[in-house]
């Protein structure tokens, strides 16, 4: 299926995910297109439908862009990802979080803390959230700022590269030919 990242639309994208989820036993073989940039909430909310799907469904994300912040979040989603050979990932500056926040009254424990509207646009609130997010996959503090390539993100562990695995393959077949 084809996630065209250009469209900004939230509903035609959700719908479009869906679809693909829905319409797939087994797997599901997702390709970027597109600008590589989300707003913050769509990619949340496209995220958080991905990591919902089945256990059995798995998901291959292949970025044919640059990817940043809430689309890197998308590509993370996915079981296994390639990227194109000159594409590259960049996670922004992560936003201060504002110094007069508020505890929720259910204690802070149970939810992170409440921020006055005035102090944050919605979009820094959600940046910070894909950053979270992101934090499982990548030492967001480390790379905020940078551009990663392929090979970054291999040694990351974050790229599927069928040369490598074929290779890693060759070393587990048995060179006993039985007749």
């Amino acid at each position: 299926m084809l996630l065209n990242l250009s469209d900004k639309n939230p509903v035609r994208l959700l719908t479009d995910l869906r679809e693909g989820i829905s319409s797939s036993s087994g797997s599901l073989h997702i390709e970027l297109l597109g600008p590589g940039s989300l707003l913050p909430d769509t990619a949340l909310m496209l995220f958080h439908e991905l990591r919902g799907r089945s256990s059995a469904l798995r998901v291959h994300m292949h970025s044919h862009t640059c990817l940043f912040d809430g689309a890197i979040l998308l590509w993370l989603a996915a079981d296994t990802r390639t990227m194109r050979p000159d594409a590259w990932i960049q996670v922004t500056e992560i936003p201060e979080t504002p110094s007069t926040g508020r505890r929720s009254r259910h204690g802070a424990s149970d939810y992170a803390a409440s921020i006055v509207a005035e102090e944050e646009c919605p979009a820094d609130t959600d940046l910070r959230s894909i950053m979270d997010h992101l934090d499982e996959w990548l030492p967001v503090h480390e790379v905020a700022g940078l551009r990663l390539f392929p090979k970054d993100l291999g040694d990351l562990g974050l790229l599927n590269d069928d040369k490598e695995n074929k290779a890693l393959a060759g070393y587990f077949k048995s060179k006993v030919q039985i007749k």
